[in-house]
């Protein structure tokens, strides 16, 4: 927001330069981005937090820099002046009470529109804008002055007099003062008269009623509209105007007549006219925080020793009202343009503010080691990362917000995909739904970067809506394509199904894991035949496999490409980090080699499990170490070749014993799967 020096002295005595006021704003709160000269004036540019709306006026930074340097607030003093008796046929009706609490307006006969006088002009463009004339330019005037935006309308171009603040119609049409069409719908609020809408409320009024040099009779409006549906209208609109930044920000109730009639004032001073009687609808009382101060709080919390007398001073600077005081607390009552204080710590930020963060002795506190202790969730995420890491992998951080385009790319389920009522831009759409379109855009990146042979994996959060209600699971994504190892000794292999199982079972391994089972599965976006669920205890926990080649062909990626992705917060049921030492067993394993003629197609991992069933504890492992299909193999049929390793920790196997255990398993293995030695 821009500020006039020059402006500013006349509500206050300044004897500080421009750049030297600019760093007691800014080491205030309100931070003075630039000054800049501006003829004989100077102009400062003022980032204004969204909590302090009330720095949004001359008035508001006047104020502020009269606490800061003890002078006294000199606020103009609006003259009493007598209106007509007749509202002449004005008809005001409020239809949408919970978005305009508040409405004045008020009729002033007989204007002579025309240009501004010098120093009028020269306060509006020292802000940025351009004189219109003097009307429009007044109202301007006393929206910097006072932070409360006003608007005059034509009023003999309002139809019958009337005036109805409504939601505007579903599709209905206006066309701005800037000359600019725009097409409304029902949750926008209006100000419309009984044929046609006038204004976008908060907004910017229309040109049908504008004040032009012919204008005769003007209606004056002042008014509180709800700040959260100017900012809606004003982001689907996209109008940004000096009235809806501060609507947006929520102006001051109690301003509202205050700023009428210091409009009126000037109205009648420049451009003469015949005021008719204020039309003040809506709610006329605003609740004021009540907030009882401890002076022992604001020393203890602050490490101070301020008097009483000088918080009470600042408090009163800042338009605080003592309701009562006594040697150890204050009452106060925060005035209705202080939307921001609303507890005794608030009052408190505020005497540090003013009184001065570099008077605040400092201290050091304390020191008192203590063990690091993270979160279970971040030991986790941070074993995951040192376990890919130390496999090969590369982290990614991609964005969670993205274009339809991209979501659809990866084939996503629709209907529980979270999308973004008002984008920014076209590539912030869509609340990701899943990790696999950040990876597959990454490994493109840098496949078109001449880097093919890539291992990538990411943590992070994806979003999703079920039953009209939003949620977010944290998720892991590994990515792999290209050559996985290449050297002189094995050659090179390229990136593939097993290469990546391999990649999760030995970080399940590390996070204490146990039995995870790869079944057979469909899943969009994974290419049929080489899709794989997995699960730990019958629950699912994640998906992996080739990706389709239609998701490569909708990232342009001509490489084969392998992912998988985890739902952390289901896999963290399963993680047990705690490691328990096993002792080696002191007598030694017995190996048995089986060659079986199985179903083809039949999984490994039923066969296994079949296996360790029947083998018992006596079983300790069971491997396959070889698979063929060929001439001497009968249709239909494979031959797989398993490594069986028998232990017993009491005692030496002998070799009856093997032979009891062995031929159980082979049992089983016929008896379920239809199994026969080759």
């Amino acid at each position: 927001m821009k500020i006039s020096y020059s402006w500013l002295k006349e509500y206050v005595n300044i004897s500080l330069a421009p750049d030297k006021l600019a760093h007691l704003l800014t080491m205030a709160g309100l931070s003075v981005e630039s000054v800049k000269r501006f003829g004989d004036d100077y102009v400062f540019e003022i980032e204004i937090t969204a909590n302090r709306p009330d720095w949004l006026s001359v008035i508001g930074v006047a104020r502020e820099i009269a606490a800061l340097t003890g002078e006294k607030l000199k606020a103009p003093k609006v003259a009493n002046i007598k209106a007509g008796s007749s509202v002449a046929g004005l008809k005001v009706r409020i239809e949408e009470r919970s978005l305009c609490p508040r409405y004045t307006a008020r009729v002033i006969r007989n204007v002579k529109v025309g240009e501004s006088p010098a120093w009028l002009r020269a306060r509006i463009e020292a802000m940025g804008l351009r004189s219109v004339n003097n009307i429009v330019d007044i109202t301007n005037f006393c929206l910097f002055e006072t932070g409360e935006p006003m608007h005059a309308f034509d009023f003999d171009k309002i139809s019958l007099g009337e005036i109805f603040i409504r939601k505007a119609l579903e599709g209905e049409k206006v066309v701005s003062i800037e000359g600019t069409e725009k097409t409304l719908d029902k949750s926008m609020l209006v100000i419309a008269d009984g044929k046609k809408t006038i204004a976008i409320a908060g907004v910017m009024g229309a040109a049908n009623t504008e004040v032009t040099g012919a204008t005769k009779n003007i209606l004056l409006e002042a008014a509180y509209f709800d700040p959260v549906s100017v900012r809606r209208t004003s982001r689907k609109l996209a109008i940004s105007t000096e009235s809806s930044y501060r609507f947006e920000r929520r102006v001051d109730p109690d301003n509202i007549v205050c700023s009428s009639n210091r409009a009126l004032e000037i109205i009648i001073k420049i451009v003469g006219g015949e005021p008719g009687p204020l039309i003040d609808m809506g709610n006329k009382e605003t609740k004021k925080n009540a907030i009882n101060l401890r002076i022992e709080k604001v020393n203890k919390l602050l490490g101070t020793e301020i008097s009483a007398s000088i918080m009470k001073k600042i408090v009163l600077a800042l338009g605080i009202k003592i309701k009562g005081s006594s040697g150890k607390k204050m009452a106060l009552e925060a005035p209705s343009f202080r939307c921001d204080i609303k507890n005794e710590i608030d009052v408190i930020e505020e005497i540090a503010r003013v009184y001065g963060y570099d008077k605040i002795p400092i201290t050091l506190p304390k020191i008192v080691e203590q063990p690091t202790r993270f979160d279970r969730t971040m030991v986790v995420r941070k074993k995951i990362r040192e376990c890919l890491t130390a496999l090969g992998s590369d982290e990614i951080i991609t964005y969670s917000l993205l274009s339809r385009k991209m979501v659809e790319a990866s084939e996503a389920s629709g209907d529980s995909i979270v999308g973004i009522a008002n984008p920014l831009t076209n590539e912030q759409e869509m609340m990701r739904p899943n990790l696999l379109s950040g990876m597959m855009n990454a490994i493109l990146w840098n496949i078109n970067r001449k880097t093919k042979d890539l291992k990538l994996f990411e943590i992070g959060n994806v979003y999703f809506k079920k039953d009209e209600k939003y949620g977010e699971r944290m998720h892991l994504a590994i990515g792999i394509t290209g050559e996985n190892a290449v050297g002189w000794v094995r050659g090179s292999s390229g990136a593939n199904f097993f290469g990546l199982k391999g990649m999760i079972e030995t970080l399940f391994m590390e996070l204490g894991i146990e039995a995870p089972e790869f079944k057979c599965a469909r899943k969009n976006g994974f290419l049929s035949g080489e899709c794989a669920e997995i699960s730990i205890a019958t629950e699912s926990v994640g998906m992996m496999g080739r990706i389709s080649g239609k998701v490569l062909h909708n990232f342009d990626i001509k490489e084969n490409v392998y992912m998988v992705e985890i739902n952390l917060d289901t896999l963290l049921k399963y993680v047990k980090l705690e490691k328990r030492f096993v002792e080696l067993s002191r007598y030694p394993s017995v190996f048995r080699d089986i060659s079986i003629l199985a179903e083809k197609g039949l999984p490994n991992a039923e066969l296994v499990s079949a296996a360790k069933i029947a083998g018992g504890s006596i079983l300790r492992d069971i491997r396959l170490i070889d698979r063929y299909e060929g001439k001497q193999i009968p249709e239909g049929r494979q031959s797989l070749t398993y490594r069986l390793e028998y232990c017993d920790p009491s005692k030496t196997l002998e070799e009856k014993d093997v032979l009891d255990i062995h031929g159980r398993v082979l049992g089983e293995l016929e008896a379920k799967f239809g199994a026969k030695l080759r």
